[in-house]
């Protein structure tokens, strides 16, 4: 599972803007500074020198130089407005001033300057400077600290009532979005959204550069709220504002992330791709270190989810490259498990299991929600590889630290594999213990979006009302008009229609005639024809029963089919959990042949496995089953891991009744080699073939170890597997040889045309040793 709670950090870790100085806020800096070379010595040129030392701040990629420019236009402003007496001018440079302290983190200074303007716009009697002061004291307050939120929070309230009073809807609504921010930090998300509306219904006051923020702050609210088709609604119309506006700054990169993830919920991969790619270009043009981590953790789930994992493997190898940290890199050992993993890679996956565990042991419990990713990701690799056992510890571990956080999403997707392991490993549901269906908690996340959604619909109604009225005057005109030209045209219609009534009269007269004459010749007809049609439609009905009949026939065969392969399966399954049981108090030759015989019954448990999930019930596609079978032997040898196993399987579908006979012979060669062949070896390689030569199939498995010993080539003189192996392909009619070639070679040639109908369980399985489980 991906570590979707990050994604919603990014709710709380978004730095709020200042507000913009005028409408000149809304153009391009290039334009500014355009307009501003050409512009005379006047209120106007004031208000161009602020609204460029503001837009220097407020850069994607800000450095000290822009904010020394900043600096400098705010000290041109100054002086050219006092030269002036333009009180507006003064006040906005005082306060752009305090803005290039709080940008080089000196926020004592700037609150200084801010009050400074305060008392200046008090004297004068300026309530709007005063409201823009109280607005930027806010700014000294971090917004990271409870107490000082609720400072932030009313000083901005202070600011907002003065801009409500003097109906500068400018201001007021670039205000209103900012502190619906505030108070959404503050969990007070019912005011946030309320002033959000507000200024969305300030009409063309409204900046367009401001509606795409309010546009956006409904969107990370709904977001964080869960109610992800209104995150979704209200993120895409931000991006659609940003492009009219041209917006570049990193605020257009976190709204593409929200969407991104907001496709990723709903699990519409494909559509969250082209967002994450721009988030992740745009993120390193800005160099933002942390957006860039979280882009390409994004973008390679949904490459590993819609099937292209070696392009998220692509990503999450650069991310490993610059991974300095502890944290880092057990963020990307995360992410690489997580992928792997569900791309069923169970061996590549092993590798990063263990280094998350090493990673885990010097993570300072600090971090949670890092430590609850890693325990997720481990639970979910146990539970895919049916290490039931693990899987349980690392899922109560996960759930621990869920509930301890309150996160509601890990609580739901820790009861889920719950279940999913309970069905695996026939635990009762009373040793799951307290974490087991917190239902509680999850209809009460059901009921915040619920109510969450009925609120935004009031919103959104309420707003609609307001505008109501305006075009309620332009509707009345129009349906006045509509209504004269319907009048005028059901007059015309009245004359036209009694006219076309005389027409028709006569015609239907002239046509009743004619009809009498020729009804008693149609009567005569229709008796004949209906005593056909009923002939016709009994034939009918009983074709019908019987096409019936059939479809049934061959559904409910279908159906037995899959339902006697899935017993047997499941058999099989439970006589593989007792001999893994009978291991456990073995040892020596007797635990190898428990083992072996395990491998067997696993070979012919995987052919029930194909023929139930495939649409084929008679055969097996051996390109999928093949791989299967061989990692599942590699991963049951942990001390073997230096065999390497290359294959090349045809994709070939054959009968049943040959693929489980070759299957086992599969399953014993590939064992005696990793068992026997490579005794003094570190390395050794194992190479398994299979597909058709003219019209026969060929099997070959061949390794680079020591060789067979001669005698063991003899009936006579062969072990178990060897025996094995020549009894099934006698009942094949295979032919099979051995060669000692750098290793041993062993070769399976067999025609393919054996039928469902000549399978016998007895006569494939007469080959296996008695089993004694006592």
């Amino acid at each position: 599972m991906k570590k979707f709670q990050l994604f919603i950090l990014l709710l709380f870790f978004v730095k709020s803007s200042f507000a913009q100085t005028s409408n000149l806020d809304e153009f391009p800096l290039s334009v500014l500074r355009q307009k501003l070379s050409i512009s005379t010595n006047d209120t106007n040129t004031v208000k161009l020198q602020l609204a460029v030392g503001h837009l220097m701040l407020l850069k994607a990629i800000r450095g000290e130089r822009d904010i020394d420019s900043a600096k400098t236009f705010s000290a041109k402003a100054a002086v050219l407005s006092g030269k002036l007496n333009y009180q507006f001018g003064i006040i906005n440079a005082m306060l752009l001033n305090a803005e290039t302290f709080y940008a080089r983190s000196n926020r004592e200074e700037g609150l200084a300057i801010a009050q400074k303007a305060l008392t200046f716009s008090k004297v004068l009697h300026n309530s709007d400077g005063e409201a823009r002061s109280y607005h930027l004291i806010a700014q000294y307050y971090p917004a990271s600290d409870p107490v000082s939120l609720q400072n932030r929070i009313i000083y901005m309230n202070k600011a907002i009532a003065i801009f409500r009073k003097n109906k500068n809807t400018h201001w007021l609504s670039d205000l209103l979005t900012q502190n619906a921010d505030l108070l959404s930090q503050a969990e007070r998300t019912t005011e946030g959204l309320k002033m959000l509306f507000e200024a969305l219904n300030q009409g063309k006051g409204v900046s367009r550069r401001t509606v795409e923020g309010i546009y956006w702050n409904i969107g990370r609210i709904s977001m964080g709220i869960g109610d992800y088709s209104n995150a979704l609604k209200y993120n895409l119309l931000a991006v659609k504002t940003a492009n009219e506006v041209n917006d570049t700054t990193m605020q257009v990169v976190y709204i593409k992330h929200l969407i991104a993830a907001t496709y990723i919920k709903a699990k519409d991969y494909d559509r969250a791709i082209p967002y994450s790619i721009e988030v992740l270009k745009m993120a390193k043009r800005y160099n933002d270190t942390w957006c860039i981590k979280m882009a390409s953790s994004a973008l390679a789930f949904e490459f590993t989810h819609t099937n292209r994992l070696s392009k998220a493997l692509g990503i999450l190898n650069e991310l490993k490259s610059k991974a300095s940290s502890d944290l880092d890199k057990l963020s990307v050992s995360v992410d690489f498990l997580n992928n792997l993993t569900y791309a069923k890679q169970y061996y590549q996956a092993g590798q990063y299991v263990q280094e998350l565990k090493k990673l885990l042991a010097g993570i300072p419990t600090d971090n949670p929600t890092v430590i609850m990713d890693a325990y997720n990701a481990l639970a979910y690799y146990y539970s895919e590889t049916k290490q039931v056992k693990l899987a349980f510890h690392y899922t109560d571990l996960y759930a621990a630290l869920a509930h301890q956080l309150n996160y509601v999403e890990g609580i739901t997707a820790a009861d889920d594999r719950y279940y999913k392991l309970v069905k695996l490993n026939q635990r009762s549901r009373t040793d799951i213990g307290k974490f087991f269906k917190d239902q509680e908690i999850r209809d009460s996340a059901y009921n915040k979006v619920k109510a969450y959604q009925i609120f935004l619909l009031d919103m959104e109604n309420e707003t609609l009302e307001k505008n109501r009225y305006i075009d309620s005057l332009t509707l009345d005109a129009q349906i006045k008009e509509i209504r004269l030209k319907r009048n005028q045209l059901i007059q015309k219609v009245t004359i036209f229609g009694a006219a076309m009534l005389l027409i028709i009269t006569g015609l239907i007269y002239s046509r009743y005639r004619l009809k009498q004459r020729s009804n008693a010749l149609l009567t005569l007809q229709k008796e004949e024809i209906d005593s056909k049609n009923n002939a016709l439609q009994q034939l009918i009905i009983d074709k019908n029963e019987l096409l019936k009949d059939k479809d049934e026939l061959i559904s409910l065969k279908d159906l037995l089919f899959k339902e006697v392969n899935h017993r047997v399966k499941n058999n099989l399954q439970s006589v593989m959990l007792l001999l893994e049981n009978q291991a456990a108090i073995l040892e020596g030759e007797a635990l190898d042949a428990v083992n072996i015989s395990r491998h067997r019954i696993y070979a012919m448990s995987l052919v029930h496995e194909q023929l139930i999930e495939s649409s084929k019930l008679k055969s097996v596609n051996m390109s999928l089953y093949l791989p299967q079978l061989i990692e599942h032997i590699k991963g049951s040898f942990q001390g073997s891991t230096q065999v390497n196993i290359r294959i090349s399987v045809e994709e070939l579908l054959i009968d049943v009744s040959l693929a489980l006979p070759l299957a086992l012979i599969v399953n014993e060669a590939v064992t005696n080699a990793i068992k026997y062949a490579f005794p003094n070896q570190k390395n050794g390689e194992v190479y398994v073939a299979f597909g058709m030569i003219k019209d026969q199939i060929r099997l070959e498995i061949a390794d680079n170890g020591k060789g067979m010993d001669s005698h063991a080539k003899t009936k006579k003189n062969s072990g178990m597997g060897l025996k094995l192996m020549r009894g099934l392909c006698e009942d094949i009619d295979a032919k099979i040889t051995f060669k000692n070639a750098s290793g041993t070679r062993i070769v399976i040639l067999c025609n393919n045309d054996r039928q469902q109908e000549e399978i016998n369980m007895d006569t494939a399985l007469r080959h296996l040793p008695d089993l004694d489980m006592n």
